[in-house]
C-alpha cells in the first residue's frame, strides 16, 4: 500500500491506516530513536517512542497532505520525541553539536508558530542543498547516523564530511539571521 492511500485512510479515521503505517515504517522509526538514542535507551524506551510517534501521527492525520511522502514525516517526529526524551535524562549528552537545528515545542501558540516557521526554513534550505551535502546533512540531522557510517556509505572523508556539515550549518544560520533569527 502507498503513502497516499495509507494518508485517506488516516484521514478517514480507519484504523487500518494505522495499522498500515504501522507495518511498513515500524522498522524505519525504530533505527531512527536507535541511532539517535545510540544505545541509551532501553528496548521498552524505545518501543514506547515508537508508539507514541505513530499516535501522534494518528493524531495529526488532518494536517497530512497526500502528495508529500510519509518518510521525511515520520524521521523528523522520531528524531524529536528521541530528543524529547533524552533531554529529560539530564546525566545524557545530546548526541548533536549544533542547535540551531533543534526545534522546541512549546504548549504557547507564539512558539508554535515560530517552531513551524522554522521547520519550513530548514525544510526549504535542505532541499536546495546540491548533492552530496543534502544527503550528508539528512542522514546526519535526521536520521541520526555517525560521520563514520556516511563515509562508509558515500566513499567521502570523515573530514570532508565534517566540513560539509559546518558550511550547511554555516547556509543555514545565514538563512535564519535574513529571516530576523539570531542564534549564538
Amino acid at each position: 500500500m502507498n503513502d497516499y492511500e495509507i494518508i485517506q485512510k488516516m484521514k478517514r479515521r480507519e484504523e487500518e491506516g494505522l495499522r498500515l503505517l504501522m507495518k511498513q515504517y515500524t522498522n524505519y522509526v525504530t533505527a531512527i530513536i536507535c541511532n539517535i538514542s545510540q544505545g541509551i535507551l532501553l528496548v521498552e524506551d524505545v518501543e514506547e517512542l515508537s508508539a507514541d510517534v505513530f499516535l501522534s501521527v494518528w493524531n495529526h492525520a488532518d494536517g497530512l497532505r497526500e502528495d508529500r511522502p510519509l518518510r521525511p514525516y515520520l524521521a523528523q517526529a522520531a528524531r524529536n520525541a528521541a530528543i524529547s526524551r533524552l533531554r529529560k535524562r539530564k546525566d545524557v549528552p545530546l548526541p548533536f553539536d549544533e542547535d540551531i537545528i533543534t526545534l522546541h515545542a512549546g504548549e504557547n501558540p507564539d512558539e508554535l508558530a515560530v517552531q513551524r516557521e522554522q521547520t519550513r526554513i530548514i525544510n526549504s534550505a535542505v532541499e536546495d542543498f546540491g548533492e552530496p551535502d543534502r544527503e550528508i546533512f539528512i542522514r546526519f540531522y535526521f536520521l541520526g547516523e555517525r560521520i563514520e557510517a556516511i563515509g562508509r556509505r558515500l566513499t567521502l572523508n570523515q573530514a570532508t564530511i565534517r566540513t560539509k556539515l559546518h558550511r550547511c550549518r554555516k547556509r543555514l544560520k545565514g538563512i535564519f539571521e535574513e529571516r530576523g533569527y539570531q542564534y549564538e
